[in-house]
């Protein structure tokens, strides 16, 4: 379990801790934006600066053209002097050389240059600034001047691009930054690097490809559309800042200041570790101050929590330590020790009263003033003395009363016996008699259970001749339902013979028609005819014998009838004979226990009789022995003291 004191350590230094997170975050996220704010302002001014620095260098190059360009020997006939004067002026320029152009742009040496922007700038009347390219005299990469030479005519001239890129060299931008000069074809004109404006790369194009290149893509296309600004891109791996401007002059170039953000950031990162440097170290401070506060301020709690466990333990005697002050703690402390002192105070007093009445003094009191809730003790101790006071001089009264109680008690047992040992003569007689009772009523039990077997047997017997009874009654109707079909079948037969005689004359009136051909057909229709004449009187008697069974079964089913009406009555009846015999049996079998729980009664009787006869001779004992110790009791009540006395002397 952690102490108050590790508790409000950690809650300090986590309030601290979150306090520095947060302050050190919010400074350090300012700080970047406020960083990056500056650093797209200074990549602008630069941009600008650096604008107006190379747009001066720019314009030196293109003022000295023209200045070579607008000399009177240009204007001569003599081109040998021309020629003298051209070369003598690129040597202290530095040029590579110059050349004339006609109106036309021919040249003696390089070809047809009209197609030229510079030549096309310069005839219209500026001179102009190429693009870098390859010298059209060699392999060197150089950049061409031209500006005009009147008549139509331009003069132009080379200078080898490391030359012209000296411009660059007094532009430093940090360790890793850098400028770049980017023409308005979107190439890269200007560079650092040489390869990288010998070899030129059309971002525009190359984004269509590779999604990668699009933040520079969009840096040349701000660039070249004239804008000024500030761009982020990923240039060889590296996230750059650039702030770019287009420069004066009718080349228009734009100008870019390249940063890498890790050079941006090195301010920031010095900032941040300061930041973190001064949060650790407040801390640290921090650590060691809520370590000090903790410790002053759980000090005194740990003290009274520790005396308070030694209360707890039943410790009344150490003291309280004491703090100085008046805040809470002090006072809790100060509380704690009065509340130890009350405490001592009250066992003390309790144990004054409690030792008293061990020494038989129950005049004692309280001496002690008990408050708030402890009032109720002193009550109690007021109230058990009174108590104890009130319950011994009871006692001391009782003790004389048991005496003269125990004198009765001992003249009331003899009684008891002589009565006892009459009652005991009486409940062996009427014993006897009940026996004698029970007895017969067992027997009449026994008689009305036998009678009730009996009467149950003829019951059965009774209900079997009715059950056969109602089965001679479903056999005579059988027979009934039996002769009525074969009447039935015996009218069929009738009417069959019938039909046959019919035949049998019209097969005769057939025969007599044949005359002797039919002779023997008659012989025979005269024998059907004959045995239908039969079967009618045969079918005639059994319907008549038939018509007497059935009129017989008939009566015979209404004796039946009767006979199953008589032997359902005698069932009803011999099943109310056995109700009555099942009752008086019951009430036989209820009047022998009956007359067996009165035996055992009288002889529970005679044995309480017996007992209380031994019990009286026993009380008159006990009655002398209760007298004496009743004296023994009045000699101990004698040693208390009683307010208003002692117990002896007040019954005395």
């Amino acid at each position: 379990m952690k102490s108050l004191k590790t508790k409000l350590h950690l809650f300090i230094m986590i309030l601290v801790l979150f306090t520095n997170i947060m302050a050190t975050g919010i400074t350090c996220w300012l700080s970047y934006l406020n960083s990056m704010t500056q650093a797209e302002q200074t990549s602008s001014y630069l941009a600008e600066s650096y604008k107006q620095y190379l747009g001066s260098k720019l314009d030196e190059y293109r003022r000295e053209v023209e200045k070579i360009a607008k000399a009177s020997v240009l204007s001569s006939a003599d081109a040998a002097a021309q020629q003298q004067y051209l070369k003598e002026q690129a040597g202290l320029e530095g040029f590579a050389y110059f050349a004339l152009a006609d109106s036309q742009g021919n040249t003696q040496q390089d070809g047809n240059v009209s197609q030229e922007k510079w030549f096309q700038s310069a005839k219209g009347g500026a001179a102009y600034i190429a693009d870098p390219v390859k010298s059209r005299r060699g392999d060197d990469l150089t950049v061409t001047i031209g500006a005009p030479a009147g008549g139509g005519r331009v003069m132009y001239g080379e200078i080898t691009y490391d030359a012209f890129a000296k411009m660059l060299d007094s532009i430093k931008i940090g360790s890793e930054g850098y400028a770049f000069v980017i023409s308005q074809d979107g190439k890269t004109v200007l560079h650092p690097t040489k390869d990288t404006v010998a070899k030129p790369v059309n971002y525009a194009e190359k984004v269509k490809t590779d999604p990668s290149v699009a933040p520079v893509a969009e840096l040349y296309q701000r660039a070249t559309s004239g804008e000024t600004g500030v761009q982020y891109t990923l240039y060889q791996g590296q996230r750059r800042q650039v702030g770019f401007t287009q420069i004066s002059g009718p080349e228009k170039w734009a100008i870019a200041v390249s940063r890498p953000i890790s050079q941006i950031m090195q301010d920031l990162y010095r900032t941040l570790l300061i930041n973190v440097g001064i949060a650790v170290l407040l801390q640290l401070i921090t650590l060691v101050a809520s370590l000090l506060f903790a410790a002053k301020m759980t000090k005194p709690i740990e003290e009274a929590t520790e005396r308070i466990e030694l209360l707890a333990q039943g410790d009344l005697q150490t003291d309280v330590p004491q703090v100085k002050g008046r805040d809470e703690i002090a006072r809790l402390s100060s509380a704690l020790g009065h509340t130890v002192q009350q405490l001592r105070l009250y066992i003390q007093d309790i144990s004054h009263v409690l030792d008293e009445v061990s020494r038989n003094n129950l005049v004692t009191e309280s001496n002690v003033e008990y408050r708030g809730d402890f009032a109720p003790i002193r009550e109690s101790l007021t109230r058990i003395l009174n108590s104890l006071n009130e319950t011994f001089e009871g006692i001391s009264q009782a003790a004389y009363q048991v005496n003269a109680g125990a004198e009765e008690m001992a003249l009331g047992a003899q009684n008891l016996a002589q009565n006892s040992a009459e009652q005991a003569s009486t409940v062996e007689t009427l014993n006897s008699s009940l026996q004698n009772v029970s007895e017969h009523v067992k027997n009449n039990a026994s008689h009305a259970t036998s009678v009730e077997g009996l009467s149950n047997e003829t019951i059965r017997f009774v209900q079997q001749g009715n059950e056969q009874m109602n089965q001679m009654l479903q056999s005579m109707r059988d027979i009934d339902h039996a002769a009525n079909e074969i009447l039935n079948i015996i009218k069929v037969i009738d009417d069959i013979a019938a039909q046959t005689n019919i035949l049998a004359l019209n097969a005769a009136v057939e025969a007599a028609r044949a005359g002797s051909a039919g002779k023997g057909f008659a012989v025979v229709a005269d024998e059907v005819r004959s045995l239908a004449s039969k079967s009618a009187q045969a079918t005639t008697t059994t319907s008549d014998l038939i018509q007497r069974a059935i009129d017989s079964v008939k009566r015979g089913m209404v004796i039946a009838n009767q006979t199953a009406k008589s032997l359902d009555q005698i069932v009803e009846k011999s099943g109310q004979v056995n109700e009555l015999i099942n009752r008086i049996a019951e009430a036989s079998n209820e009047q022998a226990k009956a007359i067996t729980e009165l035996d055992n009664g009288m002889l529970q009787i005679s044995s309480v009789t017996q007992t209380n006869s031994a019990t009286a001779e026993e009380s008159a004992a006990a009655s002398e022995e209760l007298s004496s110790q009743s004296e023994m009791l009045k000699e101990l009540m004698k040693r208390f003291q009683i307010r208003g006395g002692n117990v002896a002397k007040d019954e005395e």
